[in-house]
């Protein structure tokens, strides 16, 4: 005859060997646990409860009954229908009633339980998980008194053990999944990010092209160096942020491997994911922000159409998109209008003005290491329908007799270091033939020189320069 005690032994041996135990399928877990209970006990019923947060109910998360099939369907026992149960499991003790229908705990389920499903004995042992009590492993005996020995009790208890590992098992087949649903998140969203970007960087460089076959557009060459130069260092950080999200992944990736991702771990590793996106979405929307600008300002002056801006707002865009060419030269902006003005122009023949009045004052204004450089536009409006933008730097200023040539042609004091002497003489005759206006210089020597631009509210319909 063979040993009780070895059956009970070889059954613990059996499950505990058991992949379905580390699989994360908690169902099948629980399915393998209580048909050992029913082997090892020759028991007729068995089934699992599992708490609610609030351990105000408890619900039948698995039956099996051999006089009945397999049900989905969960029964759910409450703390106020049952005070003295509930009272018992408090305790976290094992609950053994061999006449169930009579012992203290488990009396209150004589009429409305055990009757009907003709139940006569009772084992309730307790699942522990992550150091607190969260249900029980219930055995039953139907149509004769059962007496449960210590035996049989410490096998149940094993199981409750075993159930425990299985669901570590869940825990880390469900953190696994999120991990891999938040890396595919992360990665899409940074190839579409990407791909913006690349998007944006194509446009640039095609408008860049555009503007080099025209020498009127020559300035805006310039310019383009230093705009790549600010696109490329967000995009820097980006990438930068990007392999720390695949190390972060890597680490957690072995931790799972190892059996040893705890929450906080997963927890504080998720959390450094996002905030690690959180820097590549801010980098590239910075990097989107300046190529559109710099976009509009460069299709503006690559086509004059008239149109009806605020030109404070407009120098504002314009300005943006010269920080990264003056910002080299330490260059401080400040607009100054006491109220919004409204004009009818050629957006693009502005914005190819100033862009040269701010590279000369760059280019001339400012000695080399020279630090707080201001150049201050500032605008008013006149009585005579016209306004008066004034932009002054604070650079060395120019000599008197320099001041009555600057608006030649080839005139310049740089020609030695690149310079064509056409900017100026370009600003002269897009404010005179196509806006329409009239420009002046004023210049003291160390207190830097002022260039006054006026402009009609509404343009006439001049004809764009050849």
């Amino acid at each position: 005859m063979v040993d009780v005690d070895t059956t009970l032994e070889n059954i613990l041996l059996h499950v505990s060997l058991s992949p379905v135990l580390d699989s994360g399928d908690s169902q099948a877990a629980e399915l393998l646990l209580l048909q050992a209970c029913l082997n090892g006990l020759k028991i007729s019923r068995v089934s699992l409860w599992c708490f609610d947060d609030n351990r105000e109910l408890i619900t039948c998360e698995q039956l099996i009954d051999i006089d009945l099939p397999l049900s989905t369907e969960k029964s759910i026992f409450h703390r106020q229908d049952l005070p003295v149960y509930f009272n018992a499991l408090d305790h976290q003790r094992v609950i053994r009633a061999d006449d169930a229908c009579n012992h203290p705990a488990t009396k209150e389920f004589t009429e409305n339980y055990l009757i009907p499903a003709n139940i006569l004995s009772m084992l309730d042992v307790p699942i522990r998980f992550g150091g607190k009590m969260i249900g029980i492993i219930c055995c039953e005996q139907k149509d004769t008194l059962k007496h449960w020995t210590d035996d049989e009790t410490h096998f149940v208890a094993a199981l409750a053990d075993l159930y425990g590992r299985a669901l570590t098992a869940n825990q880390k087949k469900k953190y696994q999944q999120q991990l891999e649903v938040l890396n595919q998140q992360l990665e899409q969203r940074v190839v579409e990010r990407t791909q913006q970007l690349e998007q944006h960087i194509h446009e640039l460089e095609h408008t860049q092209a555009q503007l080099v076959e025209s020498e009127k557009m020559a300035s805006l060459g310039t310019l383009v160096a230093g705009v790549a130069h600010e696109v490329n260092t967000p995009l820097g950080i980006a990438i930068t942020a990007n392999s720390h999200c695949i190390e972060l992944a890597d680490k957690l990736q072995a931790l799972l491997i190892s059996n040893t991702l705890s929450r906080s771990k997963l927890e504080t590793t998720i959390m450094a994911l996002r905030d690690s996106h959180g820097v590549i979405e801010r980098t590239l929307n910075r990097s989107a922000e300046l190529v559109v600008n710099f976009k509009k300002t460069a299709v503006d002056q690559s086509s004059y159409d008239i149109q009806t801006i605020n030109l404070a707002d407009y120098l504002h865009t314009l300005v943006t998109t010269l920080k990264p060419y003056t910002k080299a030269y330490n260059v401080n902006h400040i607009i100054e209008c006491d109220q919004p003005v409204n004009i009818t122009t050629y957006p693009g023949a502005i914005a190819q003005v100033i862009t040269n009045l701010v590279i000369n004052a760059c280019i001339h204004a400012f000695e080399p290491g020279q630090s707080d450089n201001q150049i201050v536009f500032s605008i008013t409006k006149n009585l005579k329908n016209s306004v008066e933008l004034t932009v002054k730097d604070s650079g060395k200023g120019i000599e008197k007799a320099e001041q009555k040539r600057i608006f030649e042609p080839f005139y310049t004091t740089k020609r030695s270091n690149g310079g064509s002497g056409l900017g100026l003489a370009i600003v002269y005759n897009l404010m005179a033939s196509t806006l329409g206006g009239a420009i002046s210089v004023d210049s003291i020597m160390g207190k830097g020189t002022s260039f006054r631009l006026t402009l009609p509210e509404k343009c006439p319909g001049a004809k764009q320069p050849k």
